[in-house]
């Protein structure tokens, strides 16, 4: 397991079929929504099937949605002789559905104009007496339609018109089209107590409305330390979890949860969607401390200085251990992370750095499950401006 870095856990959520032609686009099944009525039958004599694409209300950009329609007998049957009927003197084989349009109707009722779907090529004869040729008996037709951010989500209809000689007829599609992605809450365990040696269960949850995928992110607020998680989808239509295991390596204080949540390009990010706490079962945890100097306390702008010192660990040197390094400005309340400096075998440590301005600075020891972290004392540095050239 990775220490004092990010490690990577996915989990597989549950995926949708896919279907090619152009852009890939997922197929959402949506059972309820299939329901034979007389109003919008979704297989008819004309049409097997209608797949539609990802749909859903789009934050931003708008969302085009790619449909496929499987036309039965899209040509003509062989005559009682066997020959295919063919266009006039030519080769071609006569079309059974000479034109086939779609109508799309949004959630609130107003309609997307109706558009032709380009049809099959038309198959040839290869004989004189055009008795021979390959005839597909179904096709595919491929349409789509847009759904913008101002669009409701809901149930909308694509009603397919199937153009033939003598009788016309066609079929109609419900589309369930999701809402935008909308962030509701989230919560992590908390506290999260590790135990040296043994390793801890940490439950994400999170409600997020429209999204099709959820990633987390689980920081230390003090040290460079996190955990990032593909969370999975739960029985709710708007839950989703993911389960990790924390161990007495993790850096103990304040954490962090980030959510971001997705829907084909778009993604909201949720800074702070939770904190949570790490700290040790009671156990004896070793002391620590750690000196802080720096090489000059007074500086022209732009001029380089050593900060330096040595980590301790429960007496010895706290070889290895990443020093953090803070600076708080003159005037200001609050401390800002500036850098890691690792410590070497004798505990040494040292950073160069080139102050703008006037500021304290300290180095920090973050604490573990196993040793208690420490704060030294603060340097004030003081930062004076060029002096001009004479000549």
């Amino acid at each position: 397991m990775m220490r004092n870095g990010t490690r990577l856990l996915v989990a597989t959520a549950t995926g949708a079929a896919v279907f090619a032609g152009g852009t890939s686009s997922a197929f959402a099944t949506r059972p309820a929504l299939l329901k034979s009525a007389a109003a919008c039958e979704a297989v008819t004599a004309d049409i097997s099937e209608v797949k539609v694409g990802d749909a859903f209300v789009p934050l931003k950009e708008d969302n085009k949605i790619g449909f496929e329609a499987t036309l039965r007998k899209p040509f003509k049957d062989k005559d009682a002789n066997g020959a295919w009927p063919v266009e006039g003197n030519g080769k071609q084989v006569q079309r059974a559905a000479t034109r086939v349009t779609a109508e799309v109707t949004r959630a609130d009722g107003t309609v997307i104009a109706a558009t032709d779907l380009i049809l099959p090529k038309q198959p040839e004869t290869t004989d004189a007496e055009h008795k021979v040729a390959d005839v597909p008996q179904t096709a595919v037709l491929k349409g789509d339609f847009t759904v913008t951010a101002k669009d409701r989500d809901g149930t909308w209809q694509i009603r397919l018109r199937v153009t033939k000689a003598g009788a016309d007829g066609g079929t109609c599609k419900e589309v369930g089209v999701d809402p935008q992605v909308k962030y509701v809450g989230a919560s992590v365990t908390d506290p999260v107590v590790v135990t040296a040696g043994k390793d801890t269960k940490v439950v994400v949850r999170a409600r997020v409305v429209g999204a099709s995928s959820v990633s987390a992110r689980l920081s230390s607020d003090d040290a460079n330390d996190s955990v990032e998680l593909r969370l999975s989808k739960g029985r709710g239509a708007t839950t989703w979890y993911r389960n990790t295991l924390f161990d007495d390596g993790f850096s103990t204080g304040g954490w962090t949860l980030e959510l971001t949540a997705t829907r084909g390009k778009e993604s909201v990010k949720v800074g702070k969607a939770d904190a949570f706490t790490v700290r040790a079962a009671k156990a004896r945890k070793a002391g620590s401390k750690v000196s802080f100097d720096v090489s000059a306390n007074t500086v022209r702008k732009g001029k380089a200085i050593r900060l330096f010192g040595t980590a301790y660990r429960g007496g010895s040197a706290y070889a290895g251990k990443a020093v953090a390094l803070y600076r708080k400005r003159k005037g200001s309340s609050g401390w800002t992370f500036v850098a890691f400096a690792t410590a070497n075998g004798q505990g040494r440590f040292g950073k160069v750095v080139r102050p703008k301005s006037d500021a304290y600075w300290r180095a920090v020891l973050p604490g573990t499950s196993r040793t208690y972290g420490a704060v030294s004392g603060a340097e004030f540095v003081d930062v004076r401006g060029r002096t001009a050239r004479n000549g």
